[in-house]
């Protein structure tokens, strides 16, 4: 009896686990709470940013990054896969995403374009900032270094 429970709480678990991340939902319109004008982002959403000029809001998720129009709330998918957090250029024509595979990702935040991809940390990388300027990006890793590209 004992080995019977226990294999279907396998079973159960395995199947919860599995299908809360795989099947993600959009969940941009219905359901708002009161007050709330839109739900934006699909999956489990990391990390949000507003351009500078406020027209544009970048969300990071659990599966992916997309640009919203801030105030029609249009949507420009860009990456699919799991992306940690964005950061905008002061000028707000590029996006930066960082993710668990050691890359930072420039994208081109008025096409969605990917313009480049910064490889060269050891580990996951943690944190990205544009100087004021917009011509160096920062980038902090669980490699224990910072690194700044041109």
């Amino acid at each position: 009896m004992k080995n019977k429970l226990f294999f279907i709480l396998t079973v159960l678990l395995t199947i919860f686990a599995f299908t809360s991340n795989t099947f993600a939902q959009d969940y941009t319109r219905w359901g708002l709470p009161e007050g709330a004008k839109a739900r934006l982002g699909k999956g489990y959403n990391r990390e949000i940013a507003y351009s500078p000029d406020g027209s544009k809001l970048a969300v990071a998720s659990s599966i992916g990054v997309w640009i919203y129009d801030a105030q029609t709330g249009e949507e420009l998918d860009l990456y699919v896969g799991t992306v940690n957090s964005v950061a905008f250029s002061p000028d707000g024509r590029t996006l930066a995403s960082r993710s668990y595979d050691r890359t930072i990702r420039l994208w081109d935040a008025a096409t969605g374009e990917e313009k480049r991809i910064l490889k060269g940390h050891a580990g996951t990388v943690n944190s990205v900032a544009f100087s004021p300027d917009g011509r160096t990006l920062a980038s902090g890793s669980g490699d224990r270094t910072i690194r700044l590209w041109d």
